[in-house]
């Protein structure tokens, strides 16, 4: 694909919860190479799904909101997979002085140690899906086969971001009895511990899910994930939140 064309599954023009303590737009890029099955967007697994539309016509629609945002989230999906639309689009972004964020499942560190090298990147949301155990990895993102290689490459992803100096935010998605428990949580935190923020987030069964059958799940209460929340505390994180339907963002202490 030329990267004068980005294929996205739509845009939010104003947003309050996906990059914390900014104002910024949310643009979704179209195609993810996991199969989760608890994913939130599931529409934008299809790498085909939404419109293909010029980079410059995207930098169009964000700048309307010029004075009211201070940065621009770009989501999927899976956007590192369209790198060079999304190398574009952050060089445009940055050259009408607004923030660049990305959100990624770390699955390509050579895009994202590029995204770094170039200064494009003010912030990363991580995905981490598990321990990075292969065989616990595959399974929890629908990939059974290729956990050795995927743990790899978030690593990597991991090393280059910590040694970044950028915002880095690493999120943990609790899915009901397929990654809840303590010991997930805390082996996560301590290969993450220097990040600038672990968030802990709540399963939303309402979402958009890959698969269907998980919307019958009981999330766990923001009660259950405080606790999960002061468990990564214990092994060194700084700054733990979670996210929940019912408190939206909150810092949590050691209680």
């Amino acid at each position: 694909m030329s990267n004068d064309k980005v294929r996205i599954g739509g845009i939010v023009d104003l947003s309050t919860v996906d990059w914390p303590f900014n104002l910024c737009s949310v643009v979704f890029f179209s195609g993810c190479n996991f199969r989760c099955p608890y994913c939130q967007n599931a529409k934008l697994v299809d790498p085909s799904y939404g419109k293909l539309v010029d980079v410059d016509e995207v930098v169009k629609e964000v700048s309307r909101n010029k004075g009211l945002i201070d940065g621009v989230v770009i989501s999927g999906g899976e956007c590192t997979l369209q790198l060079d639309a999304l190398i574009k689009l952050s060089r445009s972004l940055k050259g009408s002085n607004l923030k660049v964020g990305i959100d990624t499942n770390g699955s390509t560190p050579e895009a994202v140690e590029e995204l770094i090298k170039e200064g494009l990147l003010d912030r990363v949301a991580l995905d981490v899906k598990a321990p990075l155990n292969p065989e616990i990895y595959g399974k929890v993102i629908g990939l059974p086969q290729s956990g050795d290689e995927v743990v790899r490459r978030v690593e990597k992803t991991i090393s280059a971001l910590l040694k970044a100096g950028i915002e880095v935010e690493v999120r943990v998605l609790v899915v009901p009895g397929l990654m809840d428990g303590l010991d997930n949580v805390r082996r996560i935190a301590r290969t993450v511990k220097y990040a600038t923020r672990l968030v802990i987030q709540q399963f939303r069964p309402e979402a958009d899910l890959l698969d269907g059958g998980l919307k019958s799940l009981k999330p766990h209460s923001r009660v259950e994930l405080i606790a999960k929340a002061r468990a990564a505390l214990s092994e060194g994180v700084k700054n733990v939140y979670v996210r929940t339907r019912e408190g939206g963002l909150e810092k949590v202490g050691r209680g």
